[in-house]
């Protein structure tokens, strides 16, 4: 584990900590995941059985009351991966765990053709239309990844626009149903853009910032934190309790110290 790791770990630890002796209104965790290797099947299905014993689990569009004793976790996956039906999709349906997918749908059927986070993504593929098309409904919900996966902030008006109203058109034309959430490839994004989604229809964007959600909270803008199949289970459930949503707050404190000691 790296040192940024390490201390992300245990800050996020001493948070969990003092929300079970203080504890607070309930609150929703979204947890986020790329790819599902093969050879990490096992660790995800796991993952998805720790959230069916010890989580209350909803959709990420959720915004009604909250389980004032379990974590509230939503499970979504960006890119739609082919590993993510192949691997992760057989442990959804045997643990009840509904996900999210957001499609980016100009690489339907094709080894992607943006930078990847990690190497083990690298040889991914996004599944095709016919594959999209059948996922099973009662436990996959789908959502806009734009068309092309780009960094919408750095796009002409035009262009953002293009990638939010094109993604979504072609998911409805495909699914013949309404697609009205959508995650920014990246996790980039700016005012102007979360503007430009919701002017497009989008009742839901969401970021890679992990946030903790009020019950009831309607902004249309919702935060994430990042999961991996390769997370331990003791990461995975500070993760699933929302102990990195204090991470936010921790960055803006560090570069205002930092700012007053330069």
């Amino acid at each position: 584990m790296s040192l940024t790791k390490f201390a992300k770990r245990g800050i996020a630890t001493a948070w969990d900590l003092k929300a079970r002796i203080t504890p607070s209104a309930p609150r929703l965790t979204i947890l986020y995941y790329h790819a599902v290797a093969a050879d990490l099947a096992g660790d995800f299905d796991a993952q998805m059985a720790f959230l069916r014993r010890c989580a209350n689990i909803v959709q990420a569009d959720h915004s009604g009351p909250l389980d004032p004793v379990k974590p509230n976790v939503a499970v979504t996956f960006d890119d739609a991966f082919r590993s993510v039906r192949e691997n992760a999709l057989p442990a959804l349906i045997r643990h009840g765990v509904p996900a999210t997918i957001f499609v980016p749908t100009g690489w339907l059927g094709r080894r992607p053709g943006w930078t990847m986070e990690t190497s083990g993504d690298r040889d991914e593929e996004v599944m095709s239309a016919d594959e999209i098309a059948g996922l099973p409904t009662d436990i996959i919900t789908l959502g806009s990844h734009t068309v092309t996966h780009p960094h919408l902030s750095r796009l002409a008006p035009g262009d953002i626009d293009a990638q939010l109203q094109e993604s979504r058109q072609s998911l409805e034309a495909l699914l013949g149903r309404t697609i009205d959430t959508l995650a920014f490839p990246y996790g980039d994004h700016d005012s102007s853009v979360v503007q430009r989604a919701a002017a497009a229809g989008y009742r839901y964007v969401y970021t890679v910032e992990p946030q903790a959600i009020s019950a009831g909270d309607r902004a249309i803008s919702r935060g994430r934190t990042a999961a991996d199949p390769s997370d331990s289970l003791g990461l995975f459930a500070l993760k699933s309790r929302g102990a990195y949503a204090v991470m936010p707050y921790f960055y803006r404190l560090k570069r205002r110290l930092r700012g007053r000691s330069d």
